[in-house]
């Protein structure tokens, strides 16, 4: 009888000490654990919120591919995997639909890499189809490492609003909410399944189709509806912006984006161009200038190209206005002193 209780409460005190191994091996792999990218973007977003005026938003420069968001990611705390630019980089095509989701992913996975700890958040566009295929966008994008994703309320195939203008299509006020409310699922499922934490960013893009009114209310769905970063395209003028940012009460982040056009495209002389402080003292936790990196490269490339032409395959940067990077430049931007550090080292 003795021998049996002994033996009991050795099991007894066998189970404790694993159970109690297990718990403290979770909380120190838990404890070592690098944040997320989306818990990285939902605090610098806080901090923001939180910052004492004058308040600076956070730069959020659009990249196209594996390299820009590499030479960004010194530069900038957050990154945005633009539709537009790597629907050009990948394709040499316009952001119109064209750029399918596998090649997103792909795109993705490459940008997250090459940022190494600047989180990105990846556009999504429609969601790439109906709402199952909203699902598969924002948990692809989440296994791909991006720590947030766009999702808008075009219709399937979208363009770009700046480059379409006013002939921007968007799905009815419903749809749109059912597009984001199963981005949000996703979201969810994402984590909870997946083990993939990612935000989502609820776009609306029809200012120009439906005015300025429908866009707040679009918004304030977005945003009761759980969305964690909200966000309308193209509204005309800074006075919309700073008047939409007052009716979205409360802490939810809101995104500002931005295209620098030049005078000659159609634009006005005088466009109003707000820096990250101008933004910030709107309200805006995050000012996106989405295409600028692709403006730099295209005309970049385009000039390079004229020269070598001219110049019989010899860019004489002394007599020209194309500037070439050193050799030795290129070969840090892409990583060669750490590769031949790591090689020495092993």
């Amino acid at each position: 009888m003795i021998y049996r209780r002994f033996r009991r409460l050795k099991m007894i005190s066998l189970l404790f000490s694993l159970f109690l191994f297990v718990l403290f091996t979770s909380l120190n792999v838990f404890a070592l654990r690098p944040p997320s990218a989306a818990s990285k973007i939902r605090d610098l977003c806080t901090e923001f919120a939180n910052s004492p005026p004058p308040r600076r938003s956070l730069l959020l420069p659009g990249v196209h591919d594996a390299l820009s968001a590499k030479i960004f990611s010194d530069h900038s705390p957050v990154l945005f995997l633009s539709g537009f630019g790597a629907s050009a980089s990948r394709l040499g095509a316009p952001d119109a639909g064209i750029l399918t989701l596998s090649e997103m992913e792909d795109a993705a996975r490459c940008a997250v890499a090459a940022a190494g700890r600047t989180p990105v958040i990846a556009d999504g566009d429609t969601g790439h189809g109906g709402l199952s295929n909203v699902r598969r966008t924002v948990r692809g994008l989440a296994r791909a490492g991006c720590g947030g994703v766009s999702v808008e309320d075009q219709e399937f195939p979208k363009r770009c609003t700046f480059a379409a203008g006013g002939g921007v299509r968007v799905v009815s006020r419903d749809e749109s909410l059912r597009r984001i409310r199963a981005a949000l699922a996703a979201r969810d499922e994402a984590l909870e399944v997946d083990g993939n934490e990612i935000l989502v960013v609820a776009r609306t893009d029809c200012r120009a189709a439906l005015g300025y009114r429908e866009a707040v209310e679009r918004c304030l769905l977005f945003r009761d509806a759980g969305a964690d970063i909200v966000y309308a395209e193209n509204l005309r003028n800074g006075e919309e912006y700073v008047k939409l940012r007052e009716e979205m009460e409360g802490d939810t982040p809101m995104m500002m984006a931005q295209l620098q056009l030049h005078g000659t495209e159609g634009g006005p002389q005088d466009q109003a161009l707000y820096d990250s402080l101008d933004i910030g003292e709107m309200g805006y936790a995050l000012a996106l200038y989405g295409v600028t990196a692709l403006q730099a490269t295209i005309s970049a490339l385009q000039s390079t190209a004229k020269e070598f032409e001219s110049g019989n395959g010899i860019i004489r940067s002394d007599q020209t206005r194309v500037s070439l990077s050193t050799f030795d430049n290129v070969k840090t931007t892409v990583g060669f002193p750490e590769l031949n550090e790591f090689e020495k080292n092993i």
